[in-house]
């Protein structure tokens, strides 16, 4: 089925459902790292990447190979989250 289809059979236009369609995915794509960022701050006790890399630098937070990845997807999803929220604006 093509989008073409769908908006014929929706009664809207193309560039609607297709706004709306992105929207939609933008939206899905923030909440699971929104999510996911939870899911670390909680899991480490910090409220951001800042937070974090100074818990690591205290010692509050053992070096070790889990955390220094969970470190580097926190940074990661920091940044996907930030990109998407812009782009949501923009819309």
């Amino acid at each position: 089925m093509t989008i073409a289809s769908i908006a014929q059979k929706l009664n809207m236009p193309i560039r609607v459902l297709e706004k709306e369609s992105i929207k939609s995915f933008l939206n899905r794509e923030l909440h699971l790292a929104e999510i996911e960022l939870f899911g670390l701050s909680v899991k480490y006790g910090a409220k951001n990447i800042k937070d974090l890399q100074q818990k690591i630098k205290d010692g509050e937070i053992p070096e070790t190979r889990n955390s220094v990845e969970d470190f580097f997807n926190f940074d990661h999803l920091e940044a996907k989250k930030d990109k998407l929220k812009k782009i949501l604006q923009n819309l």
